[in-house]
């Protein structure tokens, strides 16, 4: 692999995600298609991408058939699976280019087959590309690509949208959202209150195989005082299981107004008396003590 800095390519704005992305050349061009370079004899041709045999290439120009923008963000990896035929000039290079905060390319160069590489998550961008070593046609020289599959083999098991934990007046309500699920077996809700030690405290059912957005919501009503923690885990049918990132949560209760202080028979009483005194508070519990 090698990386070059000096070519400023065209980048498109049609943003594409997915697990999976098959392109097979059919046209260029169009809105979230791939871009051509525009010379004759190049393009789609039988449902391939070509540099075809004839068409004048100037020395030392680029000639490039460029993808839309990707998001690869929530992928695991970013698999490119492609077929080609190239028998090109002396001088000429053909190359797969890639964008990773700058361009990158493997020299592909008279490969002829079905080839493989893996490329980073943060790419943006591929290109195949013509670097012409020389002026003229490329006297029955040519580059053609069959296909290209962009794949994640690792498909997440849940893409999630959102996860919150929120105090309410009767609890803590933690809620999430997913985009889609594969095997999804059923969610554990885990608290902790060192971020340390967790323990589960509720068991929600998966939706096995989902690609639709699912909404997630459960009241803890038992939440601990000061500050907490909540954690989504996900486990599929098979048993391996992913842990997201957790949320702290803080609740500060007030504590309830003494109200008044009176004995075992009723009697209003003051901090002078002396004896069994029960305290009334404000929010209708009560309490026996010694006074």
């Amino acid at each position: 692999m090698k990386w070059i800095s000096s070519i400023v390519f065209f980048l498109c704005t049609v943003f594409v995600s997915g697990q999976q992305i098959l392109e097979q050349f059919d046209s260029f061009d169009g809105v979230g298609e791939w871009t051509s370079p525009g010379l004759a004899n190049t393009g789609s041709h039988s449902g391939e991408l070509c540099f075809n045999v004839t068409g004048t290439y100037t020395n030392g120009e680029f000639y490039v058939f460029q993808s839309p923008i990707y998001d690869f963000s929530s992928w695991s990896t970013v698999d490119l699976l492609w077929s080609q035929e190239s028998d090109i000039r002396t001088g000429d290079l053909f190359a797969l280019y890639f964008y990773d905060g700058g361009w990158f390319y493997y020299d592909i160069s008279n490969l002829n087959g079905t080839y493989m590489v893996s490329l980073p998550t943060t790419t943006i961008a591929i290109a195949f590309v013509l670097d012409a070593g020389g002026t003229g046609n490329l006297n029955n020289k040519y580059s053609h690509v069959g296909f290209l599959d962009i794949s994640d083999p690792v498909a997440l098991p849940i893409e999630l949208l959102s996860f919150s934990a929120e105090p309410v007046q009767d609890g803590v309500i933690v809620e999430w959202s997913t985009a889609s699920q594969i095997n999804n077996d059923y969610f554990s809700v885990e608290r902790s209150t060192d971020a340390y030690e967790w323990w589960e405290m509720i068991r929600i059912n998966g939706a096995g195989n989902a690609n639709t957005q699912i909404d997630y919501t459960w009241l803890d009503v038992n939440p601990v005082d000061g500050t907490s923690y909540y954690r989504l885990k996900q486990t599929d049918y098979d048993g391996e299981s992913e842990t997201f990132n957790p949320v702290s949560v803080t609740i500060i209760r007030k504590k309830p107004k003494l109200i008044k202080k009176t004995n075992i028979m009723g009697q209003d009483v003051n901090d002078e008396y002396r004896g069994i005194v029960i305290e009334h508070y404000s929010d209708n519990t009560f309490r026996k003590t010694i006074q």
